[in-house]
């Protein structure tokens, strides 16, 4: 059967080549055949005959596709398709023309099986390791993307664009930040189920899968091209995060940018909502920049924060429990009985401490443009009391993502 084999190696290659690569027309199935599957057919069909004989095995054949396949992202199926076609053709012709008994026919099949068995095996692993190979590299060029993108520095168009390409994205459409945060830091278990979650949602969105996205340590964020059909990601995730377990997230979003080179503030200000949203315990929503673009502008520019605070409200700031009844009473639409309930003491208690707010900043306590000055007094507060944890590693998220 071995020498059979060899003998019979350029008509079955010819066969397969017919049936796998040139079509079902045997007319012109040698004239399209590609050499190279061909030499390929034969080599293995002279494997078999050595490998029935006891010569040799398939430890050293080298792959042939797998890495192929991988390096141009079609499905792990066709690395191991075409063998799975040759074997059948290999088969076909040892039942057609052996004239041994059929125990021998058997064994003969059997041997066959499992060295297609192995060069299957064989395949796959080339698949796996090209494949890994190119998913890190891919996501290394995905986050030194996203890092220059983020960090803010002027950015080469034609650089940006290139590496877009390589990554099989369009740099010419709108993309659109989104960031996400799981605070306390879940167990894996939960952290993987939210990340899931938070996936299955982009990619419903982005079906060709042309987001950026940087994931680390229970935070992700994601450039999302904008331009899909269906209901937006601003209503996707805010389903998403109306069940378990999006109620344990943080979730943000930035403007849109009309295009991959001018989307860099569109992921810093998903970022600087993020931290706002983490400060003031937003969890299970998700926060607009928009929404927050006061103690965004805030929290970005010390100066004007620590002007603003000095000129407002200093006096106020060695005196909590002021600034906590200014804070409430506010928040309560300056209705003194609904801001008593809310700080648990007496109304006379809120009314006095209205009246040292008021002498100690000058300010009216029932006038709306002044009330007004003092609510963006307090965002410039909170906006310095945030930098203050994030240089104290406390809630530096963007460190954290691209440590």
């Amino acid at each position: 059967m071995a020498t059979d084999l060899r003998a019979a190696a350029t008509p079955i290659a010819n066969e397969f080549v017919r049936q796998h690569v040139s079509g079902s027309d045997p007319a012109v199935g040698d004239r399209l055949a590609p050499v190279e599957t061909f030499e390929v057919a034969v080599r293995i069909v002279h494997l078999c005959a050595a490998a029935l004989g006891g010569e040799r095995s398939v430890a050293d054949f080298p792959s042939v596709r797998g890495a192929r396949i991988a390096l141009q992202g079609k499905p792990v199926a066709e690395a191991v398709e075409w063998l799975r076609s040759l074997e059948r053709v290999v088969t076909d012709h040892v039942l057609a023309e052996s004239v041994l008994d059929l125990d021998v026919i058997r064994a003969v099949v059997a041997r066959v099986g499992e060295l297609f068995d192995e060069l299957c095996t064989h395949e796959l692993e080339s698949f796996s390791s090209t494949y890994e190979e190119l998913s890190s590299w891919h996501s290394r060029v995905s986050t030194d993307l996203l890092s220059c993108l983020v960090a803010g520095l002027p950015v080469d168009a034609t650089t940006v664009n290139n590496h877009a390409r390589v990554l099989n994205i369009n740099p010419h459409q709108s993309f659109r930040a989104f960031a996400a945060y799981h605070d306390p830091p879940p167990s894996p278990q939960h952290r993987a189920r939210a990340r899931r979650r938070v996936l299955e949602v982009l990619w419903r969105h982005d079906p060709r899968r042309e987001a950026l996205i940087r994931d680390r340590d229970g935070m992700l964020l994601a450039l999302v091209p904008v331009d899909r059909d269906g209901p937006g990601l601003v209503e996707l995730f805010r389903r998403m995060l109306a069940e378990e377990p999006g109620q344990a997230l943080f979730m943000s979003a930035g403007e849109p940018g009309e295009s991959l080179v001018a989307a860099g503030h569109s992921c810093r200000q998903a970022l600087s909502a993020l931290e706002i949203a983490v400060y003031r315990g937003l969890r299970g929503q998700l926060t607009q920049c928009t929404e927050v673009i006061l103690e965004v502008l805030l929290a970005h520019n010390r100066w004007v924060s620590n002007r603003i605070i000095d000129t407002r409200i200093s006096q106020l700031v060695e005196k909590p429990h002021l600034v906590e009844t200014l804070r409430v009473y506010i928040q309560c639409d300056m209705a003194l009985q609904r801001t008593a309930e809310e700080l648990v003491v007496h109304p006379n208690t809120v009314a006095y401490r209205l009246r040292q707010i008021a002498t100690l900043t000058g300010r009216d306590m029932r006038r709306i443009t002044d009330i007004s000055d003092l609510n963006v007094a307090l965002m410039a507060l909170d906006a310095v009391e945030m930098r203050r944890d994030q240089e104290q590693g406390r809630t530096d998220l963007r460190a954290r993502l691209f440590a």
